[in-house]
């Protein structure tokens, strides 16, 4: 069955005929021009205290940069959570050789869904500490379970950003910070294996 639709005369069909042969002549497609309408469209900007933080190596390249609100005051608990929960993130690697650029060996299809297990949980976790899409600012370059320096390379990013947080907020956070480090030191990455060496 073929439905028909009339405007003014002119058929749908013709209406998609008019809008191809325009696109064609022009290179102007009908998202260009709704995106064009979208752009006449007022924006309210309002000052919600966020700052932009670039992150760097200790080499000084940037790595990412990521979008911080200092008057956040759940950003406390949020941290504290997360630390509380990194056994939880990473336990789908406890049984997982890690390779030194943290993959897993491509056949072992146990270790590659354990790893994106994983890689999912903290990207989870790191997206809800800042409330925002904020994993690709910390692990665009370098994979989450990397060993660097002992550690998983999350480890060093979980770290730095208690850090941060001690910084920012002063004294209210020294706890954070020791208490966070009893569960940002259970993997053994020295021997690629998580914890004991199991």
């Amino acid at each position: 069955m073929r439905i028909i639709l009339f405007f003014g005369g002119i058929t749908m069909e013709g209406i998609t005929e008019i809008n191809e042969a325009a696109e064609e002549k022009t290179g102007y497609t009908a998202e260009d021009a709704a995106k064009n309408e979208a752009s006449r469209i007022p924006t309210l900007v309002v000052d919600d205290g966020t700052i932009e933080v670039p992150i760097h190596n200790k080499q000084g390249q940037p790595v990412g940069k990521f979008i911080f609100s200092p008057t956040d005051m759940h950003l406390f608990d949020r941290y504290n959570k997360v630390a509380k929960d990194f056994e939880k993130i990473i336990e789908p690697l406890e049984h997982v050789n890690i390779n030194p650029d943290g993959s897993t060996d491509a056949e072992d299809d146990k270790a590659f869904s354990a790893m994106q297990e994983a890689t999912q949980r903290l990207y989870s976790a790191c997206d809800y500490l800042f409330g925002g899409n904020m994993s690709e600012a910390f692990f665009g370059k370098v994979h989450p379970f990397s060993p660097v320096g002992g550690k998983f390379y999350c480890e060093n990013v979980l770290e730095a950003v208690g850090n941060f947080i001690s910084d920012r907020f002063g004294q209210s956070t020294r706890k954070l910070n020791r208490r966070a480090a009893q569960y940002l030191h259970g993997a053994n990455t020295r021997t690629s294996k998580h914890k004991a060496g199991k």
